[in-house]
C-alpha cells in the first residue's frame, strides 16, 4: 500500500514567497495526499493566495505560534498520514522529483526522518551560499545512535525547513517538544536516535532555501540556539560537543569568500563570528539576564514574550 503523505507548511505574511512555492507544491510527483498551510493571522492576502491555488489554510492567532507546538497542531490535522513533512515557505523544491526523493529512505523500516539538501537562492551573498555548502554537502549519510559520542551535534542536525517524519515514529517519540525557542527538529531528531531510530540526510532532494543574515541577525539567532541548549531537558542531560566545526567552518568560509574577491564580505567575517558567538553565550546564560534584555537579544520574539 503507498504511503499516504501530508506537507504541512506555517506561513506568516508569506506573499513575497508564494509565487514560487505555490507552483512547485503543484508540481509534485507523485502528489502529497494534502498540502495543510497553517497562518499565523497574516494580512497581507496570504490565505487568499493560498486558496486561490487549490490548498487548505487553518489560521491561528498570532501569539499562538511556537515552532513545536504551530506543527504539532499540523501534525494532529493531518492524523491520517503516514508520513508528515514539514516545510517553510522559503524552502522552494527545485524539481517535481523532490518529494519522492526525500521519503524515498523511509523504505528502510529503521529510518524514522529525513530531511533535504539546502542549496542557496539566486541573491544569497557569499556569506549564506557558505553557509549551505557547508552545511548540506553532496553526499548523503544515513545516521543512529552509535554516531552520536563521534559527531556530538552535528548527529542530531536537522531542518524543518524540509524534513519529512514516519508518523509512527514521531508520535513514539513525543511529537515536537513545544517549550522550545527554536530547534524542535533537533530536540526530536536526538530522541528517535535514543530510541534506535536512524535519521537520513537525503542529499538528492534539494530545496533552495538560504538567509541573508546580518551580524545582529546573527547575534539573535545564536542567542537562541544557545537558550535552546539550556531548555531542552534531553540536551541538558546529554550535553554535546560542536566537534570542532566552528573553527572548521570560519577557516573554509575565509577561502571561500577569498576566492570570490569580495573583499567587503571577507572583513565581515570577523564581526558576523564573533556575534555568533556572544550571542551563543548569552544566550546559555540567559536565566540570568534581566527579561527586557532577553526579549531584544532573541531573534523568536513571540516565544520570549510568551515564556518571560
Amino acid at each position: 500500500m503507498t504511503a499516504s503523505i501530508a506537507i504541512i507548511i506555517p506561513v506568516l505574511n508569506s506573499m513575497r514567497h508564494l509565487p514560487q512555492l505555490l507552483p512547485a507544491l503543484k508540481s509534485l510527483t507523485p502528489a502529497p495526499s494534502r498540502v495543510l498551510f497553517i497562518d499565523s493571522s497574516s494580512n497581507d492576502g496570504t490565505p487568499d493566495e493560498i486558496k486561490k491555488a487549490g490548498f487548505e489554510v487553518h489560521t491561528i492567532a498570532r501569539a499562538d505560534f511556537g515552532h513545536g507546538k504551530t506543527r504539532n497542531l499540523g501534525a494532529e490535522m493531518c492524523k491520517d498520514s503516514d508520513i508528515l513533512v514539514f516545510m517553510t515557505d522559503d524552502a522552494i523544491p527545485t524539481g517535481p522529483d523532490m518529494l519522492a526523493k526525500l521519503t524515498a529512505p523511509f523504505a528502510d523500516d529503521q529510518v524514522a526522518l529525513t530531511f533535504a539538501r539546502q542549496l542557496p537562492k539566486d541573491d544569497a551573498t557569499p556569506a549564506a551560499q557558505f553557509a549551505r555548502l557547508f552545511n548540506y554537502p553532496s553526499e548523503s549519510r544515513r545516521t543512529t545512535k552509535a554516531d552520536i559520542p563521534a559527531r556530538g551535534l552535528k548527529a542530531l542536525f536537522c531542518s524543518n525547513s524540509c524534513a519529512a517524519y514516519r508518523r509512527s515514529a514521531f508520535e513514539a517519540a513525543g511529537r515536537f517538544p513545544e517549550s522550545l525557542p527554536l530547534g524542535e527538529d533537533m530536540a526530536i531528531t536526538a530522541r528517535l536516535l535514543e530510541a534506535g531510530y536512524a535519521t537520513y540526510y537525503t542529499a538528492d532532494a534539494t530545496v533552495k532555501h538560504s538567509h541573508n543574515y546580518s551580524a545582529m541577525d546573527e547575534f539573535k539567532r545564536y542567542f537562541d540556539i544557545g537558550a535552546l541548549m539550556k531548555t531542552d531537558p534531553w540536551l541538558i542531560a546529554n550535553p554535546q560537543k560542536a566537534g570542532g566545526d566552528g573553527f572548521k567552518f570560519v577557516k573554509e568560509e575565509v577561502s571561500y569568500i577569498r576566492g570570490k574577491g569580495n573583499l567587503i564580505e571577507l572583513a565581515a567575517i570577523g564581526p558576523r563570528t564573533a556575534a555568533k558567538l556572544l550571542g551563543y553565550k548569552l544566550g546559555q546564560n540567559f536565566k540570568k539576564l534581566p527579561a527586557a534584555f532577553i526579549k531584544k537579544a532573541g531573534m523568536h520574539r513571540a516565544y520570549w514574550n510568551r515564556v518571560l
